[in-house]
């Protein structure tokens, strides 16, 4: 059975967060601080792949993270792996 699969990013969010020590519930504060609309559930559907993350999202979270888009993206070879499974949304 295929799992949902919405974006790249989500590990190296949590590889982020986890380096500076952070909960997800940090994460979610520090990012509705920033204006968006996160909480604790909002940043583990991220960070476990199952939720889409919009350009502007990524943008913020990078930021509250003080880390790069491209750290986060982590680059055109890695979304080049993914990039069948994320168009079809699923990872069989």
């Amino acid at each position: 059975m295929a799992r949902r699969f919405r974006n790249a990013s989500g590990p190296r969010i949590r590889k982020a967060r986890d380096a500076r020590g952070w909960t997800q519930e940090d994460l979610a504060a520090k990012l509705q601080l920033a204006g968006l609309d996160f909480d604790r559930v909002t940043v583990a559907k991220v960070e476990s792949q199952i939720r889409t993350l919009r350009d502007f999202e990524l943008i913020v979270i990078a930021h509250a993270l003080g880390v790069s888009m491209e750290d986060l993206a982590g680059g055109f070879d890695v979304v080049r792996s993914d990039l069948d499974d994320l168009q079809r949304g699923e990872r069989g």
